[in-house]
This record gives C-alpha cells, structure tokens and sequence, in this order.
C-alpha cells in the first residue's frame, strides 16, 4: 500500500474547518477560534488548495458546504474526535482526577445536592477543579456527546449506548398540596391519593415532567399550566393551583410559605427517581470516573444524609 505523507495538513486546520461549517460564517469561527477573520480564510484556502477540493462554495458573506466538503467535514470530525481522545489519554495517564472536571447536572437536583457534596469532593479531590453547568437532560446528554462535558448527572436512564454509569442514590418523592386539601402536615399519604389529586407538572424540558406523567398515568393537556422551575411548582401549591411530586433533596419543610402547603411521604410503595453519573465510554479516565461516582454514591449513602431524604 502505498504511503501518504500528512506533512502540511494540520489538525488546527481541520479545526477551523469544522468551526466554519458549524457557525456557518467565517468571521464567528474566527472569534471562536481565536484567530483573526483574515487568517482562518488563508489557511482553509491552502488547506483546500492541498486537497485539491473545494469545501466552502463563497457567495458574499454567505457560505455553504460543498458536497466534497460534506464528504470531508465526516472524516474530519472523526480525525477531530480521536485528536480529543489522545489529549485526554494524556492527562489521564499523568494525572486523571487533577485539573478541570466539566460536571453538568438537572436544574432539578444541582441546586438541592450539590451544597451537599462540594466540601467533601474537595476535601477528597483537592486538585480537581470542578466546574458546573447546569442544563435540561437532553442538553446534558448532548453536551457529554460533543466532549464538551466530562460527566454528568441524571435522573433518566441514557438514550445511547455509548454512555457507562453508575448509580448515586434513590431519591424518593414527596406529595406537596395546598393547606386547604385538610391533609395533617408530615401525615403519610397513598399513591392513590395523589394520582387522583389535581397536579400541577414542571414545563417539558424537564424530565421530571415526564417521569410524573408516566407514574401517574397522567394525560399531557394542551395549554395546562406549568411551572418552569421547582421553586415556581411549589409556590403554585401554596397558591392552590394544585398539588405537586417534589424531588426530597429540594423539600425545605412544612414551614415553608407559612403553612400554605403541606408535605407528606408516599407510604405504600417506592417512588421516586434513580440518580446517576454518566460518562463516555471512551473516555480513558473511566476507572476513576466510575470511583468518583462510586465516591458520591457513599457521600450520599451515610445516615445524616439518608435523613435528608426522608420527610
């Protein structure tokens, strides 16, 4: 087979190319790339002069992908991918828990579970900087995907196999309703309560929606009111608009809006949702990342913390 030297193409090339293709625009790849507009039209030009193809057809400030461009852009983003790869192997096998860890998690647990676990994961970890984004799922799973997560941390099974987990913890629910609904306050209710209780649901980008829309056996109805946060569910049962299923880690106790609303666990069965860390598959670090979720999964698992997920 004869051997095809690579001298001349350069993987930051390559890297422009995918940034223009994605935004659609030279000047913003540029911006993204941080290079000037100038510079990114020079060296894609040379680029497909190497080539021998045309990758970008130029009609004024706009642009589009040729077909040998399309052609191109797929082998380019697995060159692309694998280039990432080899950079986390690097900083894996150096130091696999030092440096940035990209963690994202659900509006409807970071805010309840992170307070909980930060000090600790510093005080185990004291060379991981950890940043946070908080995102819906799908964001979430995207994200991870396109390498631009390391981890993260859901409440849904994941959608591709190319994702490995671990599980955290169970988080029960509990069944928040308005004071008018005569309910003694920390009385334990049933499920049949509260499936034929009035809900109130989170707005769709939220999974929980569609975890109490199928628990419930709920129908999803055109132009219900909905809320977009945990925080704008609850005031809607203190208002009366009806009752809600709160994750445990985000109830704050019955004192909450002067008694408007009362909380109460589910005594006949286990409900709830699982919550787990995932990462690629790919990734090298994965060894450690499964032990730092097995690391949460203990932080979560002491007594202190088991009473904070019971009512």
């Amino acid at each position: 087979m004869k051997h095809t030297s690579v001298a001349g193409l350069s993987i930051r090339d390559i890297e422009y190319v995918q940034a223009i293709a994605s935004e659609g625009h030279f000047g913003r790849a540029a911006v993204l790339c941080g290079v000037s507009q100038p510079a990114i039209s020079q060296q894609v030009q040379k680029l497909e002069a190497k080539l021998g193809i045309v990758i970008f057809e130029r009609q004024g400030k706009h642009i589009s992908v040729t077909e040998n461009g399309k052609v191109f852009l797929k082998k380019a983003d697995i060159i692309l991918s694998t280039a990432r790869e080899l950079l986390e192997l690097s900083s894996s096998l150096s130091s696999p828990m030092e440096g940035e860890l990209r963690l994202g998690v659900i509006p409807t647990l970071g805010p309840y579970l992170m307070p909980l676990v930060l000090k600790a994961i510093k005080a185990v970890y004291p060379k991981l900087r950890l940043s946070l984004y908080e995102e819906p799922t799908e964001t979430l799973e995207q994200l991870l995907a396109e390498r631009k997560l390391d981890v993260i941390l859901l409440a849904t099974a994941p959608k591709t196999s190319s994702f490995d987990t671990v599980d955290i913890f169970f988080e029960p629910y509990i069944f928040a309703t308005p004071e008018a609904s005569g309910l003694k306050p920390e009385h334990p209710v049933t499920w049949p309560q509260i499936t034929s209780s009035q809900l109130v649901l989170l707005s769709a980008e939220h999974c929980m929606r569609d975890q109490t829309i199928a628990l419930c056996d709920l129908q999803d109805k055109q132009g219900q009111r909905m809320a977009s946060s945990l925080e704008m569910l609850r005031q809607m049962v203190a208002l009366g608009d009806g009752s809600a299923l709160l994750p445990a880690l985000s109830v704050t106790g019955n004192d909450a809006f002067g008694g408007l609303l009362t909380l109460h666990s589910v005594s006949d069965g286990k409900f709830g949702r699982q919550i787990q860390l995932l990462w690629r598959n790919s990734d090298p670090r994965a060894q450690h990342l499964n032990a730092f979720g097995a690391f949460l999964g203990d932080q979560m698992n002491t007594p202190q913390m088991q009473k904070r997920l019971q009512l």
